[in-house]
C-alpha cells in the first residue's frame, strides 16, 4: 500500500455543547473557528447538530491529505482557536479517517 498521507482525510469530532451555550458557539463558529480553518488548508468545515440529543454536535473537516492536515492543526495560529472550541466542547471524541474509495 501507498504512502499514510494518500487520499482526502476526513476529521470527525463528536461532542456536546450546552443549549445555554449554542447560541455563542454557533456565532463563534461561523465568524472566526470556520473561516480560520478553511484559510489553513481546511477544504470543507461543516457543522451538524444531533436531532434526538439537543447538545450533540457532529464536525467534519476535510483535508487534502494526511500531511495536509497535520500541517494545519501544528500552526502555532491554530492554538487560540482550538481553546475557542474546547471553551465550548465536552465530551469530545474525535477519528481521522483517509478515503478509501
Amino acid at each position: 500500500m501507498g504512502d499514510k498521507s494518500e487520499g482526502i482525510v476526513k476529521v470527525v469530532f463528536t461532542y456536546d455543547v450546552s443549549v445555554d451555550h449554542q447560541p455563542e458557539y454557533l456565532e463563534v463558529t461561523a465568524t472566526k473557528i470556520r473561516p480560520f480553518w478553511e484559510s489553513h488548508g481546511c477544504k470543507s468545515y461543516s457543522l451538524w447538530q444531533v436531532i434526538d440529543n439537543p447538545t450533540a454536535f457532529v464536525k467534519e473537516m476535510a483535508f487534502e491529505s494526511l500531511t495536509a492536515m497535520e500541517r494545519s492543526m501544528s500552526f502555532q495560529e491554530a492554538k487560540p482557536v482550538k481553546d475557542l472550541f474546547f471553551g465550548f466542547a465536552s465530551n469530545v471524541s474525535r477519528k481521522v479517517c483517509i478515503q478509501k474509495i
